[in-house]
């Protein structure tokens, strides 16, 4: 997608009203921070947003966003006047978005070499780290703090 094409939005809401519990697109976007906007605006419509009218009443139609190569593009259905609550069908096209669990996605960064893990990847780490400040780390290197006398309760209740 080079360039984005200017969603008329009440021409969409027309062809939802058309086709009632149908998901049909409604336009695509770059930025998929527009689109989710765009998608609860057409979930609930208001007053601040002028496109939003198209939309009325609120609840009448669902929106949910497909994410593609490009961008975002967002689908539309209109529920009718009843309001009555429809089966979700799942997105036709497009990735599916499945959150994954912290193992999975460092698993996946090992896999990809973007994260190194292991005995030779901590060598590395530490030669570098030897390399950039010394010897720090070595036992003998390391000045404890000088110990505090201890004193016992009668002297502090004695000042």
């Amino acid at each position: 997608m080079s360039r984005h094409t200017r969603v008329d939005h009440a021409k969409a809401a027309a062809r939802l009203m058309q086709a009632p519990g149908q998901w049909l697109p409604v336009g695509e976007y770059r930025n998929s921070f527009t689109a989710s906007t765009t998608a609860s605006m057409i979930r609930r419509p208001g007053q601040t947003n002028p496109s939003g009218r198209h939309y009325q009443p609120a609840g009448a139609y669902d929106a949910r966003i497909v994410l593609t190569d490009d961008g975002a593009r967002i689908e539309a259905r209109y529920r009718g006047a009843d309001l009555a609550p429809l089966v979700p069908a799942r997105p036709r096209g497009g990735r599916q978005v499945r959150p994954s669990s912290d193992a999975e996605r460092v698993l996946g960064q090992i896999e990809r070499g973007e994260v190194r893990a292991g005995a030779d990847a901590a060598r590395e780490i530490a030669a570098r780290a030897e390399a950039a400040y010394g010897d720090v780390w070595k036992p003998n290197t390391v000045r404890g703090l000088p110990t505090a006398q201890a004193s016992t309760t009668a002297e502090v209740e004695a000042a």
